[in-house]
């Protein structure tokens, strides 16, 4: 062999020896604390935690995690039910369930607020976590905020009221085969993010299934998302709790199932932007621009299939006090450039709500100028199944919009 070659094989293996050598695996068994395996962590440390009922006396958050490249492991065993379970559960004034951000950085920071003593923005870089069930926790289930490089997998969020798993503004993650239901607001939210896939999840009996806001390039593929009171929720800056971004696009919502998302009466807080939210929508675009859905199979959603509004319109719609002159949109408030395309849609409008909307498949309506802001240009609605699909446009000639194709 090549002596200068085989010096750096030599070289390399020790790097890795050593690098292997420094992570350590703490493992946590019923009676001990979760937190305090956390909190010895080092950098690529890997806590595994064994199969049990778990609380904590943490003042705000079930468990803190401010440390790098850290993975949090529960040993589930699948096939014994809720003892098979690694399972996280609220005590006493707790918000959320799973917290991870850098030190100091809490939910209350804005984009751009958490930053260092240069002014430069921190970040969390790797977190994973796999195998918790995270229960009752009024605010959110598993939350990243300021987060590089993040993966959450096959975890279980139940009855966390605001939203159950939560990525926000964090990017390059991904949230792959959890389960997640009984959320006020959504199941899943992903938030002033970006780079984010959201592949093979269970989400179901919330307000919101799964919803995007703020964040550009999130792929959502090979999802089932039913009986919540909207399935989809693609919205507007201003329906978001974090300031626009200066790109706000690319959300693919492909290959998934959106089925029977008719959960009523809406259960969110009445007054709440969630609260207006008419029951009986699979996928429902409200203001947002440059997005695709297609190849999806959404069936059996009682007001429509897939909805494309423009913001004002749809506010004014759902809540007259809340239209674009009492609360002005920080972005523009139109629907421009959207594909829906593909799309196999069934049995879908069979039981509206009371509004001045008809029941269909695909229902597409925004006010243009000069009545509206919302010139809705574009945009492209083609080869959807079967070619008989039930329709409502407010287009001048009553068709779906094919400008943009």
């Amino acid at each position: 062999m090549n002596t200068r070659l085989f010096s750096v094989l030599i070289a390399l293996a020790v790097f890795t020896t050593a690098t292997t050598a420094e992570a350590a695996v703490h493992r946590v068994f019923p009676g001990d604390s979760i937190q305090d395996a956390i909190d010895m962590a080092s950098p690529g440390d890997t806590i595994l935690v064994e199969p049990g009922v778990y609380t904590t006396d943490n003042a705000r958050f079930g468990l803190r995690i401010i440390t790098d490249n850290l993975r949090l492991i529960g040993k589930a065993r699948r096939g014994q039910g809720e003892d098979g379970k690694v399972i996280l559960l609220h005590s006493e004034v707790q918000e959320t369930g799973v917290y991870a951000a850098p030190d100091g950085c809490g939910p209350e920071e804005a984009v751009g607020g958490c930053l260092d003593e240069n002014d430069v923005p921190r970040q969390l870089q790797d977190f994973y976590i796999r195998g918790f069930t995270v229960k009752d926790f009024p605010g959110n289930g598993i939350q990243t905020r300021f987060v590089n490089d993040f993966k959450i997998i096959r975890n279980e969020s139940v009855r966390n009221l605001d939203n159950g798993i939560y990525p926000t503004i964090s990017v390059n993650g991904l949230v792959q085969n959890n389960i997640s239901y009984g959320s006020l607001d959504t199941a899943m939210w992903v938030a002033a993010s970006e780079n984010v896939r959201v592949i093979g999840n269970d989400l179901s009996e919330s307000v919101i299934g799964l919803e995007i806001s703020v964040s550009n390039n999130v792929w959502v593929k090979h999802n089932d998302i039913y009986n919540n009171t909207v399935g989809v929720g693609l919205f507007h800056p201003n329906a978001a709790g974090n300031a626009q971004l200066p790109v706000m696009e690319n959300w693919v919502i492909e290959h998934n199932n959106i089925y029977d998302n008719n959960l009523s009466p809406n259960p969110a807080p009445p007054g709440s932007f969630q609260g207006g939210l008419p029951p009986g929508v699979g996928i429902l675009l409200l203001g947002v621009s440059n997005n695709v859905i297609a190849k999806n199979t959404v069936e059996g959603n009682d007001f429509a299939g897939i909805a494309v509004l423009g913001w004002c319109t749809a506010t004014s719609l759902g809540d007259p006090s809340r239209n674009c002159i009492n609360d002005p949109p920080q972005a523009d408030p139109s629907a421009n450039n959207n594909l829906v395309s593909l799309n196999k849609l069934s049995d879908n409008g069979q039981n509206p709500p009371p509004l001045p909307l008809p029941g269909v498949d695909i229902l597409y309506v925004q006010t243009p100028p000069p009545a509206g802001p919302e010139p809705g240009i574009g945009n492209c609605f083609e080869k959807n199944k079967p070619s008989d699909f039930t329709f409502f446009s407010s287009e001048p000639d009553g068709e779906l919009p094919t400008d943009g194709c």
